[in-house]
């Protein structure tokens, strides 16, 4: 026994008074049980208070007479005087073998003790994607793993938060590690850093021994055995590759897409190369020169193209032999797990790039569902997992017109297909947009905004873990999602130590 139950009601925060020297820390699970109505309450700690039976005012003359003098004194009875009082939220009541809501409180003086493994037999190994060891304020239970349902939790996106240096993407990766062990679904994965696929010194997907089921695409292809060159033939783009990513004004939208109608696949070569007095007079004026001079520009500028109409990934040059969707749509029926190194470019041309493919990965998935079910049903579900979330679904972004990622986050689960957004500001994200992210891991966040935006979007109330967000240290997380029983506390895997565990000897090469 660690504590007696003081006080609470129900909706509110029981209070616990611990013993002397017992250690408790925010975000331990203690378990109050019942003498009277043999209930076992799971009670998770949210913050702790220092309290005293001796008045305020006579605390402090007493610490300014130690300062003063510097001498040490003994209080008589300190252990009854002075003492810590827990807050605690109750967690789920367990009464006949079975789980309830917390819809009562446990009375005055019941007996608090600390969790023991034969009280988490219910957290079975029911999921397929093991993430972390469960956690009990900063330590973690070895014994028990947490595993996440992919079958369930894919398709219904995920929103990965946390300050920088917390492990956002060390989750990633091991998530990502977890699917390929399945060999049941695929992902594609924009990776602005270059961290996932791992080079010299950096551990990442390719040291997987199950690494020829990962697809690799850069720029940088040529240095890279195994890997597809990241190049992009203008033709295969389409106009709403461009609308909700681009700075496009309503006049500009409707003009690519008269280009397109008139054009086809040389839209954007005719718009690149055509004299602007000649575009004026093929579509009778309906478009003011301006435009397209300004559409020029932004054109040139969004895909990095020199005047010759080439750049590192985006060219006008024509396409010979097949493009880089179709190499990604084969992966996905494959069930790979797709890397797509955007590295080496801008924002703007990195968004244009994740906004094709993922146009033509939904069409693709929506077209099936409504012409053939039986090729529905064989394709994998996709994860699509990138990193700074609010450029692509934040609010200024949005304000602008609908995007992709915006219609995935609606519509997505519909068509097999899941969001993994990755952001450390989730409050620059519309909160309709941060409901539909069904499973959140947090991993610690500073900024009250930020907690808040999370906090009111979560499928389970983790109103009383605020002091906890902030304080979570690298690697501790809190998974909150319907697919769970609730919030979980858990201390992530290290990647570089799970990659050990699961392979032995892996050539350091990538495979394609």
């Amino acid at each position: 026994m660690i504590g007696k139950i003081v006080g609470g009601s129900v909706g509110e925060k029981v209070i616990i008074r611990i013993k002397s020297g017992e250690r408790v820390d925010v975000g331990d699970i203690l378990i109050a049980e019942d003498k009277e109505t043999k209930e076992k309450f799971f009670l998770k700690v949210v913050n702790i208070n220092i309290s005293s039976l001796i008045a305020r005012q006579f605390i402090e003359e007493m610490a300014g007479q130690n300062l003063e003098s510097g001498e040490d004194f003994e209080i008589f009875d300190s252990q009854e005087r002075f003492y810590r009082l827990c807050e605690a939220k109750v967690l789920k009541i367990k009464r006949d073998g079975k789980f309830y809501p917390p819809r009562t409180i446990p009375n005055f003086f019941t007996d608090v003790r600390k969790i023991e493994k034969e009280d988490l037999d219910f957290i079975k190994q029911e999921g397929e994607i093991p993430i972390g060891h469960l956690r009990l304020g900063t330590k973690k239970v070895s014994e028990i793993k947490i595993n996440l349902p992919a079958n369930k939790l894919i398709s219904h996106h995920m929103l990965v938060v946390a300050a920088t240096g917390k492990g956002k993407s060390n989750f990633a990766k091991v998530f990502l590690s977890g699917l390929l062990e399945l060999g049941e679904y695929s992902a594609v994965v924009f990776d602005p850093h270059n961290e996932y696929y791992g080079g010299k010194g950096t551990k990442g997907l390719k040291h997987h021994h199950l690494n020829n089921r990962i697809l690799y695409i850069s720029p940088k292809a040529r240095e890279i055995p195994g890997a597809e060159e990241l190049k992009i033939h203008v033709e295969d783009l389409e106009p709403d590759d461009f609308f909700g990513i681009a700075d496009l004004s309503q006049a500009q939208q409707e003009a690519l897409s008269l280009l397109k109608k008139k054009y086809n696949e040389n839209w954007i070569k005719h718009l690149l190369e055509e004299k602007i007095e000649k575009l004026i007079e093929e579509f009778d004026k309906k478009v003011s020169g301006v435009t397209f001079a300004t559409l020029r520009r932004k054109m040139q500028h969004v895909l990095e193209l020199d005047e010759s109409g080439r750049g590192l990934v985006f060219t006008i040059e024509k396409r010979e032999d097949t493009s880089i969707y179709n190499i990604i749509k084969q992966g996905i029926k494959q069930r790979k797990i797709i890397i797509i190194d955007t590295s080496s470019v801008g924002e703007e041309a990195e968004k244009i790039i994740a906004s094709s493919i993922l146009n033509k990965l939904f069409t693709s998935y929506r077209y099936a569902k409504q012409k053939d079910e039986v090729e529905f049903n064989n394709l994998p579900e996709v994860l699509v997992v990138f990193e700074e979330a609010p450029r692509v679904l934040g609010k200024e972004v949005l304000a602008k017109g609908v995007n992709v990622f915006e219609k995935i986050a609606r519509e997505g689960r519909k068509f097999k297909i899941g969001l993994c957004a990755i952001t450390q500001m989730p409050s620059l994200i519309p909160a309709e947009i941060l409901s539909q992210m069904n499973t959140k891991v947090i991993l610690g966040l500073p900024a009250p905004a930020d907690r808040k935006a999370v906090i009111n979007s979560s499928a389970q109330n983790i109103s009383d873990e605020d002091v906890e967000i902030q304080i979570l240290d690298m690697g501790e997380a809190l998974v909150t999602s319907p697919f769970v029983k609730f919030p979980l506390p858990v201390k992530i895997f290290k990647f570089e130590e799970q990659i050990k565990r699961l392979q032995k000897d892996v050539p350091d090469i990538a495979i394609g």
